[in-house]
C-alpha cells in the first residue's frame, strides 16, 4: 500500500484495562511489561506507531498545493490521532518515577525506544548466569514440591539440607516461603511451613528486590498469608523493599482492596512496631502522603477519607518529586457529579435517593429528640409529643424499609453507589482545602496543579471548592498563560464556563477584557475549532457544528459589544477566525446533511407512491347502484381511509423538508436552528407518515380477511407493531440528538446541582 492511500487504525473504544495489568516500574518489571504492551498494540494494529513502519505524513511540494492541502492536512490528523492514542496507552501504564523519563517526547516511537533505552535489563555475566543455572537446578525439585503443596516432598528435602528453608530457590531470590504464598489455595502448606520457621527469621527472608513475604503476600492479594503473616510477626509490616514500598503500599498499588484494608488495620493496630530499628511509619511523612495518594487514586476513597480523619497532617505535607493530596482528589474526575451524564429520569432519582449514612444520621437524629422529649416529659409517656414520636420514627422505619426495598433495583443500586462515591469525595476535597487553608504551609503549592488539573478535566466542583477556600486562586494562569474563562473556552468545558459565568462574582468583567499572546480576546478563542475529542462526543458533522456555533454565540453575549469587532495580531476579528477554522467542518457538516436528507427523501418518495395508489382503490369495490362503497359503514374502512389520507399529506410535507435541506445555502448561521429545525420536522412527519400507513394497511386487511374475528386483529396488530418499533429504534436516537441540541437545555443553561448528602 503506498503512502497517499494509507488508512491509520483508530480503536477508540478500546477497554486496555482488560491487556493492562502491570505498570512499568522500572528495569525489573519491564520485560513482563513491554509482552502486555505489544499484544495490546499488536491486537489492534497498531504495531506500526512503535517500530516505525506507520511512518508520519511527508509534506512535499506536491502536498504544498492549494488542492492537495486539505487531503494532507486531513492525513496528518488521523496519523497524529492514532499516534496520540498509542502513546496515551503507554503513558496510562507508566508510574509517576517512569512517567517522568518520557514527558515532551512528541511521537509513540520516540516514548518507546527511550523506554527501552533506560529500562532494558542487559544480559548478565556468563559466570553469574552459569551459578545461578546450577542452584536453580539443584532446587528445582524443592521448587515443584512447593508449588504443587507437596508437603512430604518439601520436609524430606528440608531434612536432608537444612540451608534449603532459607536458600534462594530462583534467579530471582525467592525464598521457599514466597513461592508458597504464590498460591492462594495452599493456605495448609503456608501453615506448616511457618510453624518450621521462627519470628525472628522471618524478616530475613527477601528476595532481590529485598521484599519480604507480606510484600508478596500484599502483591499478589493473598490475605490468608497476609494474616498468617501478621500472627507470626507483625514487623513484617512495617519493613521496606528495594524501592523503599512498605507491603501496604504494595496491596493499594495493585488495588487489592481486601488485603490493602487489613493490613491498613493491622498497621494502626501494631504502630508501635513501627518505631523499631530499620521500621518505618506508613502515616508520616512521604511514606504516608504517598499512601494517602495510592488509595485516592486505586479509588479506595472511604479509606481515604478515614486515614484523612486519623492523620490531618497528611493533607498539609508536601514531599518533593511527589504529587500532594489535593492534586490526586482533583485528578479523579470521574469520582465527581459534573463526569456523569445523567438524563431526567437519573437525576431526579439521584437527587432523593439516600445514601447510608444519611440513614443513620436521620435515625441518630430522631432518637435525640426523643430522648430529649422523654427527659422533659418523664411521666408523660401517653401524651400528644410521645405519640407524635413514635409516630415520626415509625414513617422513618418505613420509609427506611421502602429504601431498602428498592435498592434492590440494579439502577437504583447503581445510582446509590455513584452518590456515596460522590459524597465521599466531596469531603475528601473540602477536607484538604480546610487543612491547607488552616495551616502555615504554602497554599499555592498545593493548589496550582490541582486547580490547572480540574480545568483540564472540567471539574466544577474542584474549582468551586478551591476558589471559596482560596479566593485568589481564581487568577491562577496556565503555564501557556491562559485564565480559568479562557481555558473552559478554548477546551470547550461546559462545566467551568457554566461555573464562571453563574458563580463567580468577584472581578468577573475583568476576566472577560484578557486577552492572550497574540491579542486573541474570549470571543476569539471561541472561534477556534473545539478539540477533536469533544467535537467527537456530538454525533454527526451538522450537529458539531451547531454546537460550535452556540459557543460562539454564547461567549458572544458574555463580552462586551465592541470586543466582538475586535482585531488581533493578525488583523481578524471573531467572525473572521471562526470561519477560517471551521471550514473544513463546514463542508462535512453540509455533506452529512444532505446524504441523509438524500436517503429520507428517497423514503417519502416511495411512501407518496404507495399511499396514493391505495387511496385512489377502494377496499372491497363500490355497490352498482350507488357506487358508494361497499364497507362505508364499518369502522375499519374509515380508519383505513383516514390514516391513508394523514400518510399521504405527512410523507408529502417530509418531502418538502428534505428537498428543502438540499437545496438550502448551508451558511455557518444556518447550521443553528434552520437547517436542524427542518430536519426535526421532516423527521416527524416521516415516522408519522410510516405509522399511519401501516396502520391503514392493517385496517384494509383485517376489513378483506377478518370477518370480525379478534384472532386475527391481534395478529395483524402485533405485526404491524414490529416495523414501528424498528423505525422508532433506529431512528429515534437521531432525532432525540436533534431536539435536546437545538431545543432543550444546552450547553449553557445553569445545570441544577445533583444533591448529595
Amino acid at each position: 500500500m503506498d503512502e497517499g492511500s494509507q488508512q491509520y487504525p483508530y480503536p477508540s473504544h478500546v477497554n486496555t484495562g482488560s491487556f493492562l495489568s502491570i505498570k512499568l516500574s522500572g528495569k525489573p518489571n519491564y520485560m513482563q511489561w513491554q509482552e502486555q504492551m505489544l499484544c495490546l498494540v499488536d491486537s489492534h494494529d497498531m504495531l506500526g506507531f512503535i517500530d516505525g513502519t506507520l511512518k508520519k505524513p511527508k509534506e512535499n511540494n506536491a502536498s504544498k498545493t492549494k488542492a492537495n492541502m486539505p487531503a494532507f492536512a486531513a492525513k496528518y490528523r488521523e496519523w497524529k490521532r492514532s499516534d496520540t492514542l498509542v502513546k496515551g496507552w503507554i503513558f496510562g501504564s507508566l508510574s509517576e518515577d517512569v512517567m517522568g523519563t518520557v514527558v515532551g517526547l512528541q511521537t509513540a516511537r520516540d516514548v518507546w525506544n527511550k523506554l527501552k533505552v533506560n529500562y532494558r535489563t542487559l544480559p548478565v555475566s556468563a559466570s553469574i548466569v552459569a551459578k545461578s543455572t546450577k542452584d536453580v537446578e539443584e532446587y528445582m525439585p524443592l521448587y515443584r514440591a512447593i508449588q504443587v503443596g507437596d508437603w512430604e516432598t518439601t520436609l524430606d528435602f528440608f531434612n536432608n539440607k537444612k540451608s534449603a528453608l532459607t536458600d534462594k530457590l530462583n534467579v530471582y531470590g525467592h525464598r521457599a516461603i514466597h513461592i508458597a504464598i504464590g498460591n492462594p489455595e495452599n493456605t495448609s502448606f503456608l501453615e506448616k511451613l511457618l510453624e518450621k520457621i521462627t519470628p525472628e527469621l522471618l524478616p530475613t527472608l527477601v528476595n532481590d528486590r529485598k521484599q519480604n513475604a507480606m510484600h508478596y503476600a500484599a502483591g499478589l492479594d493473598n490475605y490468608v498469608a497476609a494474616k498468617m503473616l501478621v500472627a507470626k510477626n507483625p514487623v513484617l509490616l512495617f519493613m521496606v523493599s528495594k524501592n523503599k514500598h512498605l507491603p501496604i503500599q504494595q496491596a493499594v498499588h495493585h488495588s487489592h482492596k481486601t488485603t490493602f484494608r487489613y493490613l491498613l488495620e493491622m498497621c494502626k493496630h501494631y504502630i508501635q512496631f513501627s518505631e523499631k530499628e530499620g521500621c518505618h511509619s506508613p502515616f508520616k511523612g512521604e511514606k504516608g502522603v504517598r499512601l494517602l495518594n495510592d488509595t485516592i487514586l486505586a479509588g479506595f476513597l472511604d479509606d481515604a477519607y478515614n486515614l484523612l480523619q486519623d492523620y490531618p497532617e497528611l493533607a498539609r505535607t508536601t514531599v518533593a518529586n511527589l504529587k500532594v493530596p489535593l492534586w490526586c482528589i482533583a485528578n479523579k474526575r470521574d469520582a465527581y457529579p459534573s463526569a456523569k451524564q445523567y438524563n431526567f429520569y437519573q437525576r431526579f432519582v439521584y437527587s432523593y435517593v439516600p445514601t447510608e449514612k444519611r440513614l443513620n444520621h436521620a435515625n441518630k437524629n430522631a432518637d435525640i429528640e426523643n430522648q430529649e422529649t422523654h427527659r422533659a416529659n418523664p411521666v408523660t409517656k401517653c401524651t400528644k409529643s410521645y405519640a407524635y414520636s413514635v409516630m415520626k420514627r415509625l414513617l422513618s422505619n418505613f420509609g427506611k424499609l421502602h429504601y431498602y426495598m428498592l435498592s434492590a433495583v440494579p439502577h437504583i443500586k447503581c445510582l446509590q453507589k455513584d452518590k456515596v462515591e460522590h459524597n465521599t469525595t466531596l469531603m475528601i476535597l473540602k477536607f484538604i482545602t480546610q487543612e491547607v487553608c488552616t495551616s502555615n504551609c504554602n497554599h499555592f503549592e498545593h493548589c496550582y496543579e490541582a486547580f490547572i488539573t480540574a480545568l483540564k478535566n472540567d471539574t466544577p466542583e474542584v474549582i468551586k471548592q478551591i476558589t471559596t477556600t482560596f479566593p485568589h486562586s481564581v487568577w491562577y494562569r496556565t503555564i501557556d498563560g491562559y485564565t480559568l474563562p479562557q481555558v473552559s473556552i478554548m477546551n470547550r468545558c461546559e462545566n467551568i464556563y457554566n461555573f464562571f459565568v453563574h458563580e463567580v462574582t468577584h472581578n468577573k468583567c475583568f476576566h472577560t477584557l484578557i486577552v492572550d499572546q497574540d491579542e486573541n480576546n474570549l470571543l476569539h478563542l471561541a472561534g477556534q475549532l473545539a478539540p477533536t475529542h469533544k467535537l467527537n462526543m456530538v454525533t454527526g458533522a451538522a450537529l458539531q457544528m451547531q454546537m460550535e456555533l452556540q459557543w460562539f454565540q454564547d461567549v458572544g453575549k458574555l463580552v462586551r459589544p465592541k470586543e466582538r469587532e475586535a482585531v488581533n495580531k493578525n488583523k481578524e476579528t471573531p467572525l473572521m477566525v471562526f470561519r477560517r477554522e471551521h471550514k473544513y467542518l463546514r463542508k462535512e457538516g453540509e455533506v452529512w446533511l444532505k446524504k441523509t436528507a438524500d436517503s429520507y427523501t428517497i423514503t417519502a418518495a416511495l411512501i407518496i407512491t404507495i399511499v396514493f395508489a391505495a387511496a385512489i382503490t377502494v377496499p372491497g369495490g363500490n355497490k352498482e347502484d350507488t357506487g358508494y362503497p361497499t364497507f362505508a359503514t364499518k369502522l375499519g374502512f374509515k380508519i383505513s381511509i383516514v390514516s391513508d389520507a394523514i400518510s399521504l399529506f405527512t410523507s408529502t410535507t417530509a418531502l418538502l423538508l428534505f428537498l428543502s435541506i438540499l437545496t438550502a445555502h448551508y451558511a455557518e448561521e444556518d447550521f443553528l436552528y434552520k437547517l436542524p429545525k427542518r430536519l426535526i420536522l421532516g423527521l416527524v412527519m416521516l415516522f408519522m407518515s410510516v405509522t399511519t400507513m401501516l396502520i391503514a394497511f392493517s385496517a384494509t386487511l383485517y376489513i378483506m380477511l377478518g370477518q370480525d374475528k379478534s384472532w386475527i386483529l391481534i395478529i395483524i396488530a402485533t405485526i404491524t407493531c414490529l416495523p414501528i418499533a424498528s423505525f422508532m429504534t433506529l431512528q429515534l436516537p437521531l432525532l432525540v440528538d436533534l431536539i435536546s441540541s437545538t431545543y432543550g437545555r444546552g450547553i449553557f443553561g445553569k445545570r441544577s446541582d445533583l444533591r448529595i448528602a
